[in-house]
């Protein structure tokens, strides 16, 4: 079979190439996946600015169908349309045992499409049983190809964000996550979504609009943005405020937007130091936390709200590509061209 491998260390060094098609274990599920999505991650990769090691088949972010079991599988079977998380985590260190399984410190730990595992731009994986999530009837395998970066929204927002009903939240980024964190915002009971992004963003925020947000803002064309959020605001500023950008301007604006004693979660990655004023968090009586990945409550929990139709992953589907596409895949999520590109011909 051939999939797209990131053969060596170093910028670019990705190739789509033969290579063996995968036989699981005693304890593994082998996938045969039917849509597959590009993660920043995977971009990271490319650019090698992310852990990795090479040679490895990249790709995470899948849906698929059980085509094989190994002999000790129990709750899986042939046929089962399925999803799972990245991390094959260990179990036995301080941060899994205390329930932190996104943290697990194994030195020798499996990830899909970057360590140790090779991943989903291929035509099938093997995932072993117990991170392996059974997709909801009503879930199509291209919606449910979004669980996971979903799962890493609901991990921040539901699991580890406190949203009240009626609450005024404020969304900085339309892209992928920040799409997504509007959305579970309103489904945790928020009063007024509020998404904010930059003017390369105009078509994005028209696609938050859509799934729910009740006002966008153009930051660069709105100098009065905080006074924007404020006026919504029966307190001096929103009571919840996500950053999914990964922009330092974006978080510095945060503390602007938050209320006083409100509440920041960082979302988006930005791979270098921000320069913030941390006095105002002393000031405002701020909390403020960031999370990382998931843990398996928060695949249930997605798997639900997407069942429910309380998320719809639908319209952030903006391209759909065949594996040998691939280069013009990265480079619309590199050019923001994209949302979420999948690939659904991987064959």
């Amino acid at each position: 079979m051939r999939g797209l491998v990131k053969k060596n260390r170093g910028v670019g060094n990705i190739e789509l190439m033969d290579v063996d098609e995968p036989t699981p274990g005693p304890n593994e599920v082998k996938v045969e996946v039917a849509a597959a999505g590009i993660c920043g991650t995977d971009i990271h990769i490319k650019h090698d600015h992310s852990f990795y090691t090479p040679p490895v088949v990249l790709g995470h972010e899948y849906a698929g169908t059980v085509v094989e079991v190994g002999s000790n599988v129990q709750d899986i079977e042939v046929g089962d349309r399925v999803v799972s998380p990245a991390t094959a985590y260990c179990g036995r260190c301080y941060q899994c045992k205390m329930g932190h399984v996104n943290r697990c410190t194994a030195k020798n730990k499996r990830i899909l499409g970057v360590s140790l595992a090779d991943g989903a731009f291929a035509k099938y994986l093997v995932a072993p049983e117990y991170i392996i999530h059974k997709v909801p009837d009503r879930l199509s395998l291209e919606e449910a190809a979004l669980a996971e970066p979903t799962a890493c929204v609901v991990h921040s927002v539901v699991e580890s964000t406190p949203i009240f009903p009626g609450d005024v939240v404020v969304v900085q980024g339309p892209g992928t996550m920040g799409l997504l964190a509007a959305q579970v915002a309103r489904a945790m009971g928020a009063g007024k979504v509020i998404v904010t992004g930059t003017s390369a963003d105009s078509w994005r925020l028209d696609i938050a609009k859509k799934t729910g947000a009740d006002l966008t803002i153009d930051v660069q064309t709105s100098p009065d943005a905080v006074e924007i959020v404020q006026g919504v605001s029966i307190a001096d500023g929103a009571d919840v405020v996500i950053e999914a950008s990964g922009s330092a301007a974006a978080r510095r604006q945060a503390m602007e937007f938050v209320k006083t004693t409100g509440h920041i979660s960082i979302l988006g990655v930005q791979g270098s130091p921000t320069d913030i004023n941390i006095d105002t968090m002393i000031e405002k009586e701020l909390t403020m936390g960031g999370t990382w990945g998931t843990i398996p409550s928060s695949w249930v929990i997605t798997l639900q709200m997407m069942a429910s139709g309380q998320i719809d992953v639908n319209p952030l589907i903006t391209h759909r590509l065949s594996l040998d596409e691939w280069d013009d895949g990265f480079e619309l999520m590199e050019t923001q061209k994209a949302i979420k590109v999948l690939f659904t011909d991987l064959s």
